[in-house]
This record gives structure tokens, C-alpha cells and sequence, in this order.
């Protein structure tokens, strides 16, 4: 078994009642594999203009729920949640290049590390509002952004465990809806999350 794949024992033996218990019920882990959601959808009654390739059903086609990112194995989305905006360019009011993908959840929702790490910073950023940024190795960094709250204790130069629970959901900053910005940078260098690695 690979080590990406090793990640996703946890719920691939099962059935599709059991995907949809993982996707409903996440246990924190602390074997070396992120929390994912085990599959991914696009927002309904949404436009999304830079929206990924979808099913009739709204579900992303080609949707893995971890990657492996110079060594690193990474969530591709740490909450339970729906896309409100992918990555890459984007017509409307948020900018037009847009450096990560949005995971709409309508109330504040668990937010677990995408993986093993090191808090690099825990505080608010301009447009980001309250954001956390795990240093993992390699050159690679996940970001956290518009959370409406950070995991008690959470602070800069802390370990922290693949799927470990970092914070809430929110709207903070220029947010005008409650999700998750999430981002993977290497080398400081935006990636899309639902492609990199592949």
C-alpha cells in the first residue's frame, strides 16, 4: 500500500454507507494521515465561474481525497464542506485570481490540520482575518483563513498532528459567507489543492 493510499484505509474497504458515516462523523488521527472529506461537491444553487470539472451531480470528478506533496501527505479539504470557489482565475467581487479553494459550511465547522506540521503563525492577516499557517517540510505550508475561531492553546511554533482539530469555520476578514480559505504553498508558491500532486 502506498503511503497515500494508506491514508485512505481508514474508509475504501467499506461500502458507500461507511463513505458517507467518514464524511459525517470524523475521528482525529494521529497515524500520520489527515482528515479529508472522502468525497467533494460543488455548493448547490451556486455559479462557481472557476469551478472544477463536475458530475451532473454537482460531485468533483477526479476528487482524491489526500495528496502527496514533496514527501508530504496533505488533505485536500480539512473540513466537512462543499466548494463555493475553486482555484485559479474568477470573475465577481473577490479578485480575480483567487490563490486557494473555498469550503463553504454554512455554520462554523471543525477545521483539522491538513497535515503533520509546525504552527508557523496564528493571528490575523489583512483580507485573510483570523488564519492559521502550518510549516510542514519540504517547502510546503498549508494556510487556514476566515476562521471564526482558533483551537484553545493553538500557538506559533507548536506541533501539530495530521487531523488534529485547529479551529472553526467563519467569516472573518473580507469573508461574506462562513468557510474555509484553504491554501497549499511550496516555497511560498500558491497550488491548487484539488490538483496538486497528481
Amino acid at each position: 500500500m502506498s503511503r497515500l493510499s494508506a491514508g485512505l484505509k481508514i474508509c475504501l474497504p467499506f461500502a458507500a454507507l461507511t463513505l458517507a458515516a467518514c464524511a459525517t462523523a470524523p475521528v482525529k488521527k494521529d497515524a500520520g494521515a489527515p482528515f479529508s472529506a472522502p468525497t467533494l461537491d460543488l455548493c448547490p444553487g451556486t455559479s462557481i465561474s472557476n469551478a472544477p470539472a463536475a458530475s451532473s451531480t454537482r460531485r468533483i470528478i477526479g476528487y482524491h481525497p489526500f495528496t502527496l506533496v514533496r514527501g508530504v501527505t496533505l488533505s485536500r479539504a480539512p473540513v466537512n464542506a462543499c466548494v463555493s470557489s475553486a482555484f485559479g482565475p474568477r470573475s465577481g467581487g473577490a479578485g480575480s485570481f483567487h490563490d486557494g479553494i473555498d469550503l463553504y459550511t454554512r455554520t462554523p465547522s471543525t477545521v483539522y490540520a491538513g497535515g503533520a506540521g509546525r504552527i508557523r503563525f496564528v493571528g490575523t492577516q489583512r483580507g485573510y482575518g483570523l488564519t492559521i499557517e502550518i510549516a510542514h517540510k519540504n517547502g510546503v505550508v498549508t494556510r487556514y483563513a476566515h476562521l471564526s475561531a482558533a483551537a484553545p492553546g493553538l500557538r506559533a511554533g507548536a506541533a501539530v498532528g495530521a487531523g488534529q482539530v485547529i479551529g472553526k469555520t467563519g467569516r472573518s476578514g473580507n469573508a461574506t459567507a462562513v468557510h474555509l480559505h484553504y491554501e497549499i504553498l511550496t516555497d511560498g508558491r500558491p497550488n491548487d489543492p484539488l490538483r496538486i500532486g497528481d
